[in-house]
């Protein structure tokens, strides 16, 4: 859904929202995230060392970006939103739930936004020329971008079950094309993690 007013948290049911594994020092992380790939051996090819490695070195380079054009983040970490709903997201979870909180609940001093996810967005070998590439922007920034060159298109697919609208080799982070935020303050999100959760939707 091409919608601008409401970020969407998506997460496992079973799960506390608004988690992050870089808001844990690097060890630590990698021993969670060693355990989690044991149990998912289909998540994906890469190592966990260069995941971590690289997810802690983006999300620093997002942060400094995002300060570099007036941002004020207070988490070294961030939590991860779309702008609008997104139905590809739903597939990353066995049980998938979300939150959805309107944009003007926020202090967007503590928003960033990148078109598309930021792996793909800061990956120089996906680079095809648009000026989104490496990018990062505030609300009004985003804003202006989408006017210009509408939503990314999101083509269906599913991650868990591997399956993608794309010929065998061709890098995932292509398609992974949605508006993704970028939350460097638990301010709003403490608000919503006290209310109940009914199928699988936060309810206010």
């Amino acid at each position: 859904m091409n919608e601008t007013n409401y970020l969407y948290h998506y997460y496992e049911e079973s799960c506390e929202p608004f988690r992050t594994i870089t808001s844990l020092p690097f060890e630590e992380a990698l021993v969670i995230y060693t355990a989690w790939r044991a149990d998912n051996p289909n998540s994906g090819v890469t190592t966990p060392e260069w995941y971590l490695n690289r997810r802690y070195n983006m999300e620093k380079t997002v942060r400094d970006k995002f300060i570099a054009i007036g941002g004020k983040p207070v988490r070294t970490a961030p939590v991860y939103f779309t702008l609008g709903a997104n139905k590809g997201m739903e597939t990353w979870y066995n049980n998938p739930a979300h939150i959805k909180i309107p944009v003007d609940e926020f202090d967007l001093d503590t928003v960033s936004f990148t078109y598309g996810d930021i792996f793909p967005v800061f990956r120089a070998s996906l680079n095809t020329g648009e000026e989104w590439w490496g990018r990062v922007y505030n609300y009004d920034g985003i804003l202006k971008l989408i006017d210009k060159y509408g939503f990314p298109e999101d083509p269906e697919y599913n991650m868990k079950k591997r399956i993608f609208p794309f010929p065998e080799g061709k890098n995932i982070g292509t398609y992974l094309k949605y508006i993704e935020a970028q939350v460097w303050s638990d301010k709003v999100l403490n608000k919503y993690m006290v209310h109940e959760k009914v199928g699988g939707e936060l309810l206010l």
